[in-house]
């Protein structure tokens, strides 16, 4: 009987570390994260632990439109943009509480471009969780809570198994392992995350500086619900964002980036998004929302159309400009 069971113990064993190979054989062999702007993302916030007093969070346009550099020579803060693509509420509240377990926080800045607070659940966007909690440190518990609420089990399905959502292309893969072996996760070198074709390139901190300007006009993403301008899902997010920095003493600025004109124009009933931040700042004392679209002086600001790379980005030259208006 003993002999038996060591016999099934030995077997259980052995398949287990076959998995485990096979599924490291394939995340080296098809996942392409050498690429990604949240890994090094990443990467530099655990490297910058113990050092970081502002924090900003938010999607795509938070890590387009805020250089921290420019924003420590300005207020001599140790900065940080932890934006990443298509970052909903819920991934920024995880992200908070990433770099804060880590980090003295002083202020908070949380950029509020509206769609993501329009999300009616975080598992409509998946790609967005997995492409933070892929790149988490794997004994946070942060990177399981905020997996959990976004998929339940069948999401770590896709944590034991990236190549289902981070595949490689064929032609690609070859360069691909030759990275993974050489300099590929190096944190200093920007060199797989700078792309010349597009003038994208990842500048540290979390900033990504963007060339062009737009091409296919300002039709909007998405109109606002007057009588909804938030969504459920959007207001749990920003309540557990308010009340962490407030029971932990950080001071927390809601902000929305600017985005041009003529896409405000197409987006129906965008004060009513505007009026609810505001009544939500009223109700909690010592929060502010500043929407730098409706900025009274934009003369300073001085944005044109070739400060934006498409119908609601800042390219690089606007996010300088930006940048400086917001210090």
């Amino acid at each position: 009987m003993k002999h038996s069971f060591l016999q099934k113990a030995a077997a259980a064993a052995l398949f287990v570390l076959l998995t485990a190979a096979l599924l490291a054989a394939a995340d080296f062999l098809l996942v392409d994260d050498v690429h990604s702007y949240s890994r090094v993302m990443l990467q530099e916030l655990y490297r910058d632990a113990g050092n970081i007093d502002t924090l900003f969070l938010g999607s795509s346009h938070c890590y387009r439109s805020v250089d921290p550099a420019a924003v420590d020579a300005a207020l001599g803060t140790h900065s940080f943009n932890a934006g990443s693509s298509q970052q909903l509420p819920d991934g920024s509240y995880y992200m908070l509480k990433e770099a804060a377990a880590q980090n003295d926080l002083k202020t908070v800045y949380l950029e509020m471009f509206y769609t993501g607070y329009n999300e009616s659940a975080s598992s409509n966007v998946p790609l967005a969780c997995y492409l933070l909690v892929d790149h988490m440190n794997a004994l946070s518990p942060n990177r399981y809570e905020y997996l959990w609420e976004m998929g339940g089990l069948a999401a770590f399905a896709d944590l034991l198994l990236p190549a289902r959502h981070g595949i490689a292309s064929l032609s690609g893969m070859p360069a691909l392992w030759q990275a993974k072996l050489a300099d590929g996760y190096t944190t200093d070198s920007y060199r797989y995350v700078t792309y010349e074709d597009s003038g994208e390139a990842y500048r540290g901190r979390g900033f990504v500086y963007t060339a062009g300007i737009p091409q296919d006009g300002f039709a909007t993403l998405l109109n606002v619900d007057p009588d909804a301008p938030l969504s459920d899902f959007g207001w749990e997010y920003l309540n557990k964002i308010t009340d962490f920095c407030q029971e932990n003493g950080i001071q927390l600025v809601l902000f929305t980036a600017p985005l041009p004109s003529g896409y405000l124009y197409n987006t129906q009933n965008y004060q009513a998004y505007v009026d609810a931040l505001q009544d939500f700042c009223t109700a909690h004392a010592g929060l502010e929302y500043w929407d730098f679209s409706l900025y009274r002086l934009q003369r300073d600001l001085n944005l044109k159309i070739e400060d934006f790379s498409d119908a609601h980005h800042l390219n690089g030259a606007g996010a300088e400009k930006f940048t400086a208006i917001l210090c």
